[in-house]
């Protein structure tokens, strides 16, 4: 899976990435026999992955980035992969940018209140702090034909770092493109299901108004705040009629449900999504570029009637981890 991975909508078995090179045998077997056998590949997976396929942003944009104070629970380091190509899938050719994802989920080292098993990780657990939250940041580059600035702004020929001149409209559309896109994954392998029904059934609707402010970074870089709530689906598989392949989806992160999670929520249940995205123009010489910092928790209703509300814990975590966010110009 090229991380959070985009399932060609002809074929829901599509297998990139390191599961191609396994079967091309350019990994050990006997290696990866090993790691069965030990029990940790869930573990394991996802750092093979990270090596297999995260770009080296400071060679390849010149652009510095790194994260820290990430919540306990999550991936301490990020995935980092070119994002242009889902942007454009999921949004059918809407969104042409040269975009890169970087991101953290919830994994499996042990945390409070958060079930400790290898078989997912907390970012499934219904009552986990960090269930189906994402810390990450989107990089939208200001290429020379434009399309970066057509896409961020409200007018082109204005300027590129007034927070007033952003387009709200296309900042939220990242994000949810995002959710379209795991959510989407998290079907792979089900049989007769195509893209038409995924498009009649997949929600993404925002919950009021949006609260907008301004923010203002340790090096006093002045950033736009947006603050939402949106109704959503879980990317929650439902193991009885998918297939989702162990290293090419995003199971490679999160694992799999079973049955204690399903006693919990139906698979793709509705949830409230809580968070906020913080964007503003980097003018760096090659490669400037629009940052969007985003970050979520979410609200939901478990089967036995418990009312799960991870934001107000998560939110003040998260804006540590922003605090700590080290992203700025290479060259």
């Amino acid at each position: 899976m090229d991380s959070k991975r985009l399932i060609k909508r002809n074929s829901n078995a599509v297998k990139k990435g390191l599961g191609a090179r396994i079967r091309r045998g350019i990994v050990p077997v006997s290696a990866l026999t090993a790691m069965f056998l030990i029990g940790y590949c869930t573990v394991l997976v996802p750092k093979l992955l990270r090596m297999e396929k995260n770009i080296d942003l400071k060679k390849e944009k010149g652009t510095v980035l790194e994260y820290k104070n990430i919540p306990k629970g999550m991936y301490t380091k990020p995935f980092i992969i070119p994002f242009s190509e889902y942007l454009s899938e999921m949004s059918d050719g809407k969104v042409d940018v040269d975009a890169v994802n970087s991101y953290t989920v919830g994994g499996y080292s042990p945390v409070p209140g958060c079930k400790k098993t290898l078989k997912y990780s907390h970012m499934l657990d219904p009552k986990c702090r960090l269930v189906n939250s994402w810390w990450g940041v989107y990089l939208i580059y200001d290429d020379s034909a434009g399309k970066g600035a057509a896409f961020m702004l409200q007018n082109p020929s204005g300027s590129k770092s007034d927070l007033n001149n952003l387009n709200r409209e296309s900042i939220q559309t990242v994000p949810m493109l995002d959710q379209k896109l795991i959510t989407w994954s998290s079907h792979e392998g089900q049989k007769d299901y195509t893209w038409k029904d995924f498009e009649n059934e997949f929600v993404f609707q925002r919950i009021g108004e949006l609260e907008s402010s301004d923010f203002r970074d340790l090096q006093k870089r002045e950033w736009l705040r947006l603050s939402g709530n949106f109704k959503t689906l879980a990317a929650l598989t439902d193991t009885k009629k998918t297939d989702m392949h162990y290293l090419s989806s995003i199971r490679a992160y999160v694992g799999l449900p079973d049955e204690e999670v399903y006693k919990q929520v139906d698979p793709w249940y509705s949830f409230t999504l809580k968070g906020e995205v913080l964007t503003r123009y980097f003018p760096c010489g090659k490669n400037p570029f629009w940052a969007i910092v985003y970050y979520n928790g979410s609200k939901l209703n478990t089967k036995d009637g418990t009312a799960v509300d991870t934001w107000p814990e998560i939110e003040g975590e998260f804006r540590k981890s922003l605090l700590s966010l080290k992203l700025e110009c290479g060259e």
